[in-house]
Formats: structure tokens, sequence, C-alpha cells
């Protein structure tokens, strides 16, 4: 509903639902509409309803980067060829739906043993594979110190200019690739980022060895839910993340072009805080079932993994007591060995096996606590970005039924003014207002009337398209859990995999470590009862 139009009763309560039956065109022409947007489901020619809210809009759009080592036009090229390459947002999300599990029988990604699951993935549009690794300190000795990540993507998509990129971001970087996929996308549940206010900033170790290595596991692990997401993965802000050569010019453009057309920033910041706050208090009068029994196992899981978490942070902290204590047994050893030189090759050998081992309890101890203990919390804080969009949901559907409620009480109104009903209290009340004023009653009761059915026929646009938005938007949360459950059972997966193999390369470098000892040692036996005989 256009302001021209005049404020109804909707827009003086709910103020942040605004339905624009017509997107207007952007004056910049460096903007434009996406081509791959996942939620137009009104078609690319009909009228597409959206809320006023920034943080609710239903269509994402992609900006082209003017100065991020490509020109205008090599990214108009290069996108283009990725959207015919790879079809568009529709068409690759359904392959996400929960209802066409099968239809991907040559995921390249998945193995001969995937399940339904597993094939429910971005199928055969193209492999994209991303690795956060090597932090390193920039700015050594200045006050803006800060650390630097490698990362690396190994590609299929035609649409990038190499097979292999590397290129080194910060965390700032990835904060930036965050929040503009959460605007862009407020149909999905971005992936989440580690969480900044970390007590090794307040402690004073965010350089420290461990911290930066536990982070760069929780970047990748970001950027790897981003490459399984079949729209996110196809973000034009991911491809410029990975591939341009200027990205911090990329920063500085993305936020003017972001305010083209919302003016009133501010105001809709305090109006959807406000819409936020009422419908707390408030719930849908026909709750969806479907959605209800998503948030309940969301919470049951956040629970489990809180449990799980927990006690893997108790192994990790006894993998590390081991590694002490194996340490402190190796030091002790070779202050024994100097103490009795009759055996002190065979106590340093000892010694030196005892500190290998003790090195393979460190490895082991370093990969659950940085790498799955770290990968239990970050599936936490997914949980929490599917709940967040399960809860964005209900609030489309509040609007919805709150909209309709304000159109059935006008209906009614209307209806009892027909009628020249009783208008109760009120109705007196404006009686002697009128009569002190001299208006006429019956002039009055038609204007009133007049208003009432201007404002039913706008409200009755403006439930229309609630409704058509409430119901798309609940089809993209259907598929955006699937494609969550997808990626969930995929993460699981690795991660379970990993550490299983990380016991297992421990376990056997430590069988290594001393049948190698025990080895040394009889061949030494040897050598000694062999030369005792000669003598």
């Amino acid at each position: 509903m256009s302001q021209e139009q005049g404020t109804s009763p909707a827009s003086s309560t709910h103020s942040s639902i605004e339905y624009i039956l017509t997107a207007p065109p952007s004056d910049d022409p460096d903007i434009d509409s996406d081509p791959d947007s996942d939620f137009d489901f009104c078609g690319d020619e009909a009228a597409q309803p959206t809320a006023s809210n920034g943080a609710n809009n239903l269509q994402g759009n992609h900006y082209s980067n003017p100065s991020g080592g490509l020109s205008n036009k090599q990214l108009a090229q290069k996108f283009s060829a990725f959207n015919n390459l790879y079809g568009s947002g529709s068409s690759m999300e359904a392959g996400s739906s929960n209802s066409d599990f099968g239809g991907q029988q040559d995921w390249e990604q998945a193995g001969h043993d995937a399940t339904e699951q597993d094939l429910a993935g971005p199928g055969h549009h193209g492999r994209l594979e991303c690795t956060v690794s090597q932090p390193q300190k920039e700015g050594e000795g200045t006050q803006n110190a800060y650390v630097s990540y490698l990362v690396t993507a190994n590609t299929d998509f035609k649409s990038f200019q190499s097979s292999h990129i590397t290129t080194r971001r910060r965390f700032t970087d990835f904060v930036f690739l965050y929040r503009t996929l959460q605007k862009e996308y407020p149909q999905c549940a971005v992936p989440p980022l580690p969480d900044k206010h970390n007590m090794s900033y307040v402690r004073g170790d965010r350089f420290g060895p461990d911290f930066t290595a536990r982070r760069a596991h929780s970047l990748g692990r970001f950027l790897t839910r981003l490459t399984l997401h079949p729209v996110l993965r196809r973000a034009t802000i991911l491809v410029l993340f990975l591939e341009s050569n200027d990205w911090n010019a990329t920063m500085k453009s993305r936020p003017q072009r972001g305010m083209s057309g919302s003016d009133g920033g501010n105001s809709s910041v305090l109006e959807s805080w406000t819409d936020g706050f009422l419908n707390a208090f408030t719930k849908p009068h026909r709750a969806d079932q479907r959605f209800q029994d998503v948030n309940a196992r969301a919470s049951k899981l956040d629970s489990d993994l809180g449990t799980v978490s927990k006690t893997v942070a108790r192994v990790a902290k006894r993998e590390s007591d081991l590694e002490g204590d194996y340490a402190d047994l190796a030091t002790q050893f070779q202050k024994l060995a100097a103490l009795e030189p009759g055996v002190e090759d065979e106590l340093t050998r000892f010694a030196a096996s005892v500190q290998t081992t003790s090195e393979g309890w460190k490895g082991l101890k370093d990969h659950t606590d940085q790498d799955y203990l770290g990968s239990l919390k970050d599936m936490e804080a997914y949980i929490l970005s599917v709940k967040s969009l399960l809860k964005t949901r209900e609030q489309k559907q509040l609007d919805f039924e709150g909209l309709t409620d304000y159109l059935t009480k006008a209906a009614q109104e209307r209806d009892t003014l027909a009628s020249h009903g009783s208008m109760g209290a009120s109705g007196f009340l404006r009686q002697k207002i009128e009569d002190v004023r001299g208006v006429d009653h019956e002039q009055s009761r038609r204007e009133r009337q007049r208003k009432l059915e201007v404002q039913i026929s706008r409200l009755t646009t403006e439930v229309e398209n609630a409704k058509k938005t409430s119901e798309a938007f609940d089809e993209e949360v259907v598929k955006e859990i699937a494609d969550f459950e997808r990626i969930k059972a995929s993460e699981f997966r690795d991660t379970l995999g990993s550490l299983a193999d990380a016991h297992v390369g421990f376990f056997e470098n430590n069988i290594k470590i001393w049948e190698r000892f025990v080895e040394e040692e009889e061949r030494r036996q040897k050598e000694i009862d062999a030369a005792a005989k000669a003598g």
C-alpha cells in the first residue's frame, strides 16, 4: 500500500506491514533485481507483495561490484553465465524440497551409500568446496592488528575465473558476508558466524594459536554450510567474497546501495522492534502443526547438543590432562637418565617415546576441542537461526491474521452504519458532539460510510497480499527446513567421521611408537648378547 493511498487502521497499529503491489524501479543503474531470487512466487512479471521492514523483505537484491577487481561488464558476463549454467533459484531450490528427495540421484557430492536426505542436495548443478586455514596475524606492532585467514575454494562452476581460488579474509569480511546474506535472503536460515564476543578478547589472547585455530574451524564450517545450501551457494556476494581482488571496495559500495529506496531506515528499525515486541505476546489463531513439530524437534536437539557438548568438554579436559601427565613423565625420565649412566640410552629412548605419545595426546585434544566441540557449539547456533526463521514465519501469519481482523471490524462497522443501527457508547458520544458542532447526522453518516468503503477496499487488497506472502513464506520455510536437515546430517557425518579418524590415527601412531621402541630394545639386547658371547 503506497503512502499516497492514506493511512489505514492496519498501518496505524502494525505500521511495519506495508504491501507494495508494484516494486518501484531503482534509480541506481548498478542495482538490478536478482534474476536468481528464490522467492519470486508471483513470477517475473506479476506483482510481488513485500514488507516495508528491510529485515522482512522477501525479495533479495544482488548488486554488481564496480571495483572488485573486475569491470561491470565482466561481472555481468560472469554472473549471466553463472545463472544460465545453474538455473533460476526456484528450479534449483526445488531439489531441496522434502517432496522430491529421490530426484537427485546423480548428486556428485554424495557417496554410493547416500540416503534420500543426502540426495536432496544441490544436485548436479556444480561443485563448490571451501576451506579456511592458516590464521596469520597482520599489522604486527600496530594498534589495528588483526588475524587473516586463508580461504581456499575448489569449484567446477564456469562462472569462476579459476577452478582453484585462494584469498585471505579477516573476520570482519565474514561478518559483512553474513549480514548481507541475512538482508538479501530473509527466507533462508543463514548459518551463523562464531560469536565475536569471546572471553579470549578480554584475556588478551585473541591472537593465540588455540583461539585462531578454533575460529578457523568455525569459519570453515560457515562456508561449508553456505556451499551446501542450494540458494546461498549461488549468491552474488559469496562469489565476490571468494574471488574479488578488491573486497574492501565491495564492502564500501554495497551499504550505500542498500540504503536506496529506504529513506525511513531508522523508523523501520523502530517499527520492526515494536511489532516484534507486540507479537511476542500474541499467538496465531490457527497454529500450523508442521512448524510446531519442527520447533519442538529443534529445541530437543538443542538441549541434547548442550548435554553432549558438556561431555565432550570433559573428554577434551581429560585428554589435556593426559598430555600434561605424559609430558611430565618424559621430563622425569630425562632427569633419571642423567643420574643412571649405565642405562642412559634406554631411558632416553623411553623418554622420547613418552614425549611423542604426549604430542599425540595434544593433537587428539586439539581436534576434540577445536574441531568437534566447536562443531557442536556451531550447530547450536545454527539451530537458533532456524528457530528465528520459524519466528519470522509466525510473524507473517500474525500480520495476515491482524489485517483480517481489521477488515472484519471495518465491514461490521460499515454494515452497522448502512442499517442505521446503534453504534453504542462511542456512537452516542459522536452524535452529541455533532449536535454541539451543528453537524448534519445523515451527511456525517454517509461520509463515514464512504471512508469505510475506501478503507475496506484497501484492506481487502492488503489481506490478499498478506495471505500470499504468508503462504509463500510457509513454502520457503518448508524447503529451508529440508535443507537444514540435509546440511545437519552431512555435517554430523563429517565431524563424527573426522573424530573417529583422529582417534584411529592416534592409536595407530601409538602402536607404531611403542612397537618401534620394543623392536629397538630387542635389537640392542641381541647385539649385547652377541658381543658377550663373542667376548
